[in-house]
């Protein structure tokens, strides 16, 4: 893989993948960067690892909040920080579970239609819930119920070009979540997520092939932690004031225009 490949795979997994667009739809789109499986899997790994570093460095307020939780929880104490520790855990554990036996019995498909239309499809969801969806509570005014359903939710994002932070937002955004507390939540969750995956496919990928820390990985960990540093930032900064609509407009449009272009070329 040339360098430029490397960049662009961390890119798209620092910003689609921690924005609401879909990372996975974007590779499905762009499959050139995946011509050489082997050598994709091994950078897509360590993308996800910066990625989730990225997101932890923005957050890092609350990543510390929960930590500091922790010695409280282990003494039968309360507060804030534990419990939301005991809410990512509620909303991540589950969907964790699904999502190891998924990737290790299933492959799911990643045609550029199917990728297109989840795009389409899932961009005009989050902008109805988005538009429609009261806006009256915050991550702490939610049970561990309401999180744990928008954790299983976020199974849907095997499907390439469904965003699981897209679905997150969606969810959260019909359970009344503020904007910018749907968005923070749904990046708490990625966290997890992102970290998660990165280490199952880093297990896996042990089975079958020696590991080395190359060059390459440790470029494309830092350029995808930085880029997901700069999504994860901008995203908040946004929607402390407008709303999701921009991230809606680019999928739908993206995915229109795949479909065209396929059915025109048939």
């Amino acid at each position: 893989m040339t360098y430029l490949d490397i960049v662009l795979i961390a890119v798209i997994q620092g910003l689609a993948g921690v924005l609401p667009l879909s990372a996975t739809g974007h590779f499905a789109l762009f499959s050139g960067l995946a011509a050489n499986p082997q050598g994709f899997a091994a950078v897509s790994v360590a993308a996800h690892l910066g990625a989730a570093a990225g997101v932890a460095l923005w957050l890092w307020r609350d990543c510390l909040s929960m930590l500091l939780g922790v010695a409280k929880l282990v003494k039968g104490k309360s507060d804030p920080g534990g419990r939301l520790l005991l809410l990512l855990l509620a909303g991540s554990l589950p969907v964790g579970g699904i999502a190891a036996w998924l990737l290790s019995e299933v492959v799911p498909p990643h045609g550029q239609v199917l990728a297109a239309v989840c795009l389409l499809v899932f961009g005009i969801l989050l902008a109805l819930a988005d538009r429609w969806g009261v806006t009256v509570s915050r991550i702490e005014h939610q049970g561990y119920g309401s999180v744990a359903i928008i954790g299983l939710l976020q199974i849907l994002a095997m499907l390439p070009g469904a965003s699981r932070t897209g679905i997150a937002v969606t969810a959260a955004r019909l359970m009344g979540f503020e904007r910018r507390e749907a968005a923070r939540l749904s990046l708490l969750l990625g966290i997890p997520a992102l970290l998660g995956f990165g280490l199952f496919r880093l297990w896996q990928m042990a089975h079958s092939t020696p590991l080395l820390l190359s060059a390459d990985l440790v470029l494309t960990a830092a350029v995808a932690a930085v880029a997901a540093w700069i999504a994860a930032g901008g995203m908040l900064t946004w929607l402390g004031r407008h709303t999701f609509l921009p991230f809606c407009l680019w999928r739908i449009m993206l995915g229109v225009g795949v479909i065209a272009l396929y059915f025109l070329s048939a």
